[in-house]
C-alpha cells in the first residue's frame, strides 16, 4: 500500500502564490497525500484562497492563528502542522513555492528503495512572477550528498555554501519525531539547516539527480529580510550555529574531525569575509534578479539548463 505523505505548508501573506502551490499538489499522479496549512494571522486573502480549495478537497487541512507567530517562532509553526500529520512522510511545502507533477511519484519511491530517512533533489529557482532564473544541483561526492556513512554530510554543511532546498525534501516522520521535530537555534532563525544537521546523525539521506521543487526568490521574503540585517548576509550565524551542533555532539567521530579542521576554519573565514565585502553588490544583485518577471538571468538559466540535461543524458547511458 502506498503510504500517507503528509504536507506541511507555512502560509503568511501569499495569497498571489498559495494557489499555485496548492495546485502543484492537487496535480500530483501520486494521491496518497495530506496538506495542513498553517495560516500565521494572514492579513491579506491568503486564508480565504487555501479555504476555497480546502472546501473542494478534504485531503487540504488548514490551520488558522489569530495572532501571528512570526520568523522567531517558525519552528512552532511547522511542529504545530507536524502535530496533526497522519503520514508516515513529511513533505515540505511553503505557500510561495511549487512542484513538478511527478515530484511524489518518484521520490517516495526512490526514498523507501534506498531505505533512506530524508530525500531530497535538484532545484529550479524563479522570480516573483515565475521566471526561472537558476538552476540548483549537486555536484559533490556521492557518499556525501547521501550521507554515507552517518554524518557524511555535515562537512558539506560546514562550508556554508552548501544547502538542501526544502521545497525539494521529504523526510520519514518517524526520524523528524525522533530529533524533536522541525528545530532552530539561538542563532539561525529557520527550520532547515538545525533540522538537517540533527537527522544527519540518524541515518542516510537519498540525493536524487531529478527537477523536485521550484523555489520563488523574491526580494521581500524573511530570508532576506534576516540576510539583509547581518554583516556578511547571514553567513556568520549559520557559522555559529553549525558550531554550536558540532560542539554539542563532539563525541561523534566527523563532528570531532570538523572542529579540529583548521583548513576549513580558514575557508570559512575568507568566505565570510568575502560576503561581508560583496553585501551591498550581493543586496543590489538580489533585488534586480527576483524581482522582475523579464530577467536577464533566464538566458543564463536556458544555457546551465541544457548542460544539466545533456550531463544527465550522459551518466545514465554510459551506466
Amino acid at each position: 500500500m502506498r503510504p500517507l505523505i503528509s504536507i506541511i505548508t507555512p502560509l503568511h501573506n501569499h495569497e498571489q502564490f498559495i494557489g499555485t502551490s496548492i495546485k502543484s499538489v492537487l496535480n500530483q499522479g501520486y494521491t496518497n497525500w495530506e496538506q495542513i496549512i498553517v495560516d500565521d494571522a494572514s492579513t491579506d486573502d491568503s486564508l480565504k484562497v487555501a479555504t476555497s480549495f480546502a472546501k473542494k478537497d478534504k485531503r487540504i487541512k488548514i490551520i488558522h492563528h489569530k495572532k501571528n507567530w512570526g520568523i522567531n517562532k517558525l519552528a512552532n509553526n511547522y511542529n504545530h502542522a507536524l502535530k496533526y500529520a497522519k503520514g508516515k512522510y513529511v513533505a515540505i511545502l511553503e505557500s510561495d513555492d511549487y512542484w513538478p507533477k511527478d515530484k511524489l511519484e518518484k521520490q517516495i519511491n526512490f526514498m523507501i528503495n534506498r531505505k533512506a530517512i530524508l530525500s531530497y533533489g535538484n532545484c529550479i529557482l524563479v522570480s516573483s512572477g515565475g521566471t526561472p532564473i537558476d538552476l540548483f544541483t549537486y555536484n559533490y561526492k556521492r557518499s556525501q550528498v547521501n550521507n554515507i556513512p552517518d554524518g557524511s554530510i555535515l562537512r558539506l554543511f560546514s562550508n556554508l555554501k552548501f544547502s538542501i532546498i526544502p521545497v525539494t525534501v521529504i523526510i520519514r516522520k518517524k526520524e523528524l519525531l525522533k530529533v524533536g521535530g522541525f528545530c532552530k537555534d539561538s542563532f539561525y532563525p529557520f527550520t532547515d539547516i538545525p533540522t538537517f544537521l540533527k537527522l544527519a546523525l540518524e541515518g542516510k539521506f537519498a540525493y536524487m539527480n531529478e527537477i523536485l521543487g521550484f523555489y520563488r526568490k523574491q526580494n521581500i521574503s524573511e530570508w532576506y529580510s534576516f540576510a539583509s540585517a547581518t554583516n556578511a548576509m547571514g553567513r556568520e550565524e549559520l557559522r555559529n550555529c553549525m558550531d554550536l551542533f558540532l560542539r554539542k555532539h563532539s563525541n561523534h567521530i566527523i563532528c570531532s574531525k570538523i572542529l579540529r579542521d583548521g583548513i576549513l576554519k580558514r575557508d570559512q573565514d575568507m568566505f565570510i569575509d568575502k560576503k561581508r565585502r560583496l553585501k551591498r553588490l550581493s543586496i543590489f544583485l538580489n533585488t534586480a534578479a527576483f524581482r522582475y518577471n523579464l530577467n536577464p538571468l533566464f538566458f543564463v538559466f536556458c544555457l546551465k539548463y541544457l548542460y544539466y540535461l545533456f550531463k544527465k543524458f550522459t551518466y545514465e547511458n554510459w551506466n
